[in-house]
């Protein structure tokens, strides 16, 4: 019988699918926009809209640091490498989610960055502690590539 084998290959579709979602936090298309004109990049741990001033977990972000997953404030640079964060772009997979026409990147799942045009600080703060769907990068990603994925971003967007 064909049945068991449409079984087994409707369960393969469906993990390879939440893996998808996973592999960016889901399917969080709600999460990005603007408020009151501000950039809001997503929602806190609560639900609620976080604007460009604030980090993930609620609190401010600073301009020239940036926390880890454990909550450890780390120095950020002043910039990263544009050219090697292109490279680290496309290895993380980050136009599977999030759209930017200079990487020829149309994910809809996460925010358009060519409509948001996200600074610096705002990038390395979102992919350092994850925000609304979008997970952590903090031991996926080093330091540094976060730092260039980041700076190849707040560059790259909206040109």
């Amino acid at each position: 019988m064909h049945t068991p084998r449409l079984l087994l290959l409707a369960i393969a579709l469906g993990a390879l699918g939440m893996g998808l979602l996973t592999a960016c936090g889901g399917g969080d298309t709600e999460a990005s926009g603007t408020i009151g004109g501000e950039i809001t990049i997503g929602t806190g741990t609560d639900g609620t809209p976080v604007d460009d001033g604030e980090a993930a977990d609620g609190g401010e972000a600073a301009a020239t640091t940036a926390e880890d997953a454990d909550g450890e404030t780390v120095a950020a640079a002043a910039e990263g490498d544009a050219a090697a964060g292109a490279g680290v772009w496309e290895t993380a997979g980050c136009g599977g989610c999030h759209a930017l026409a200079a990487a020829g990147a149309n994910g809809a799942v996460g925010p358009n960055l060519d409509e948001l045009m996200p600074s610096y600080d705002q990038v390395l703060t979102i992919v350092t502690n994850g925000k609304g769907a979008m997970p952590s990068y903090t031991g996926q990603l080093s330091e540094a590539d976060i730092q260039n994925v980041a700076a190849y971003v707040s560059q790259s967007a909206g040109q």
